[in-house]
């Protein structure tokens, strides 16, 4: 199998990792094993949250380089493993590049997680950290319904392409409205329990843990770059529970 055919495919996989909440340094590392195993004498590889760029250059001292740009996430840690035994895979028993091929793309057409089951996750989640921020079971089960809720409005407000930022306050605004109209028809003693509760949902805890290992590990760009955004995102969630309440009045 030719170099050029393998760094094709590999940057391939490595944009899937990306994209299922994987590392760039992980990435990185992928990239440029599954180039070695099949012959390449030299790899460069450098990634970035919304950019992978990756050159080879083979025995014949030959330099190709491939470009992929990143412009939507979906955290998916059954992805990213069978990702990382694929990966494995390959290095170890060097596979033809149609049973590779074949191989990742039923992992990258996989089903994943239904969404009745992800709205029932979710839910649990939510009931189970308002009870941790103080609420009782009345709040808890508040949020239960209210976490099953935000989940499938998201699924169908990504059919129309939101913008991700757009998203979140939307789904804050949504959670915060949601969670002061069950306060103020007695379901729930407070609301606040009930909103922090569903906005742990939302917190991009895994990008911005993955940015500051990147910056410890020495890709401070990438680092920097993941935890900004991160910030940026918690800030558009703060806004938007902040507009709810304040529209309807939970705030003098």
């Amino acid at each position: 199998m030719e170099v050029k055919q393998v760094l094709v495919i590999a940057v391939e996989i490595g944009e899937c990792l990306l994209v299922s909440g994987g590392g760039v340094s992980r990435v990185e590392d992928t990239i440029g094993r599954i180039c070695k195993a099949y012959g390449a004498e030299e790899v460069d590889v450098f990634s970035i949250t919304s950019s992978i760029v990756a050159s080879v250059r083979d025995e014949n001292g030959e330099v190709y380089t491939r470009t992929k740009r990143i412009r939507s996430f979906h955290t998916d840690f059954a992805k990213l493993d069978q990702l990382n035994q694929l990966s494995r895979y390959i290095c170890q028993c060097q596979p033809e590049l149609k049973e590779i091929e074949e191989r990742f793309r039923q992992i990258r057409e996989g089903g994943g997680i239904a969404l009745w089951k992800q709205a029932l996750i979710s839910a649990m989640i939510a009931s189970a950290f308002a009870v941790f921020f103080g609420g009782g079971w009345r709040e808890a089960a508040v949020a239960f319904g209210i976490g099953g809720m935000i989940m499938a409005f998201r699924e169908f407000m990504k059919k129309f392409m939101v913008n991700r930022m757009f998203l979140d306050f939307l789904s804050a605004f949504f959670v915060a409205s949601a969670a002061y109209a069950m306060a103020r028809i007695g379901a729930a003693s407070d609301y606040g329990e009930v909103i922090i509760g569903n906005i742990m949902l939302l917190v991009p805890g895994v990008a911005f843990v993955n940015g500051l290992r990147d910056m410890i590990s020495g890709d401070t760009i990438s680092g920097i770059l993941t935890v900004c955004e991160s910030v940026i995102l918690a800030i558009f969630l703060a806004g938007g529970s902040f507009a709810a309440i304040v529209l309807w009045g939970g705030v003098v």
